[in-house]
């Protein structure tokens, strides 16, 4: 070992200067954009109201009619203080090219929205909101979990203007959304501007109704079987009680929230409307709470087509997209963006082919072996697989006839899977999954061996060739 000492470090390293880093928040003396003063109030909406209908109740069974309009005093008192204090830490800053977003009072939160990697910028009214004229904006931004950020609540006007700042500085100016037209007035043949005419009220509601029919007749027709039969055999009276608190109590439950899910299905979608934004899909639906999507045509990852069993004999069918940012979530929290609730063949194929380029949407798929019948002796009928030439086609479903389409260009990877009982059968299970995540993926239940092996080859082969055309490729 030498005993000289070790050279002198340099001055600075070797290599081109470092660029000065961008700064990760705005100056301290920036002046903050606040939110609409009733924000708080709005977001504690179902709190108060809960609050309120507890003393309504509380004043009816004591009749103290006092103590509930000093419920609600101290609720307003209180809540309007929260308020104050709430707005004293909320609010926002544009700084560059970042969305800066502040909040909390005793836990403080900064967030920062990269506007380079702006997906799209969404515009969301629920009824409470309306009602005093404002709106929130909901934020996503590529390669995000969903909807990454929201900045609720805004005037209406000024939730408009700042959209289309945020576009214009992420370098993707676009038309301002409009309201659609009201539910009473005359829906055009032809309308301006939308891909297909506004879906009519008449038919939503029936298409809404035919959809919940068949699950709510089932659990009518199996409760009440049940309770004929047992209530024959050990006496109506005693069936009929241990039934109410042990199965009908839960059932009816369970009957109404389909009913409300079916009646929230109806309001969501009501007045819908789809057209062209630029590059985008403009979708914009909504009765009580009134929402503006926007879908990326150049991040859609599949397609699925909705065919539920009494929709059938009208031929009606149901698009949904799937988009990168999207389809990031967690599979608990997966969701899709409806790009049409109720169409006929003409519409859907219209809808299909702006979603994905020369998209067909009518597709002959292959039947699992008629070994695998046993199986999914329903569903085997309406199972199958296919590739064509544009996408990666699976079926599946009973109750809801299902079609998912994966475009080459999106399958990020696939597996072929063999289970015990599969093996000794000489099936296997070809699943793609879709660019983005977990959730989306299209599978190909119950293939011959041999031919899940060739499929899932050559769809690596399609996928890898349809990616390497794609400009931009999508990350």
């Amino acid at each position: 070992m030498s005993d000289e000492p070790a050279p002198p470090l340099a001055e600075a390293p070797y290599g081109p200067a470092p660029a000065d880093p961008a700064p990760s928040a705005p100056p301290a003396g920036v002046q903050r954009q606040r939110l609409h003063p009733l924000t708080p109030l709005l977001e504690s909406f179902r709190f108060l109201t809960a609050a309120v209908a507890a003393a309504g109740i509380q004043a009816f069974t004591s009749r103290n009619f006092l103590f509930a309009i000093y419920i609600a005093l101290g609720a307003a008192v209180v809540g309007g203080i929260a308020s104050l204090i709430a707005l004293q830490y909320r609010g926002f800053v544009i700084w560059g090219r970042e969305l800066h977003i502040y909040g909390g009072v005793f836990t403080r939160s900064h967030r920062t929205v990269p506007l380079d990697r702006l997906q799209s910028v969404d515009l969301a009214r629920p009824i409470r909101a309306r009602l005093f004229g404002l709106a929130q904006l909901n934020i996503e931004v590529a390669g995000g979990d969903g909807t990454d950020a929201k900045l609720a609540y805004l005037k209406a006007d000024r939730a408009l203007e700042l959209r289309a700042e945020l576009l214009a500085i992420a370098g993707r100016p676009a038309a301002a959304p409009q309201e659609p037209a009201g539910a009473d007035e005359a829906v055009p043949e032809r309308d301006a501007g939308l891909l297909v005419p506004q879906v009519t009220v008449k038919r939503l509601a029936l298409a809404s109704l035919l959809e919940a029919l068949p699950v709510q007749i089932t659990a009518v027709a199996v409760f009440g079987t049940a309770f004929a039969v047992t209530g024959s055999i050990f006496g109506f009276s005693t069936v009929a009680t241990t039934l109410w608190v042990g199965f009908f109590a839960p059932a009816l439950l369970g009957y109404l929230q389909s009913t409300v899910a079916m009646v929230n299905r109806f309001l969501r979608n009501g007045r819908f409307r789809i057209g062209r934004d630029g590059p985008n899909l403009l979708v914009q639906r909504g009765l009580t709470d009134t929402s503006h999507e926007t879908v990326p045509v150049d991040r859609v990852t599949g397609v699925s087509f909705d065919e539920p069993v009494l929709w059938r004999s009208r031929r009606w069918r149901r698009v949904e997209v799937w988009t990168a940012a999207v389809a990031q979530q967690s599979a608990s929290a997966v969701k899709s963006v409806t790009a049409l609730p109720v169409g006929g063949p003409e519409e859907v194929a219209v809808v299909a082919a702006a979603a994905v380029p020369d998209l067909p949407s009518v597709f002959e798929t292959a039947r699992p072996p008629a070994r695998a019948r046993w199986r999914m002796p329903l569903r085997w009928k309406r199972t199958g697989a296919a590739l064509t030439d544009r996408a990666f086609v699976v079926r599946h479903g009973l109750w809801v006839n299902t079609h998912v389409a994966l475009p080459y260009a999106r399958i990020q990877s696939v597996k072929v899977t063999q289970g015990r009982v599969q093996r000794m059968q000489g099936l296997a299970t070809v699943r793609a999954l879709a660019a983005g995540g977990l959730g989306h993926d299209a599978v190909a239940l119950h293939r011959d061996a041999r031919e899940a092996v060739a499929m899932a080859a050559e769809l690596r082969e399609r996928a890898d060739a349809a990616a390497a055309l794609e400009r931009p490729r999508l990350s």
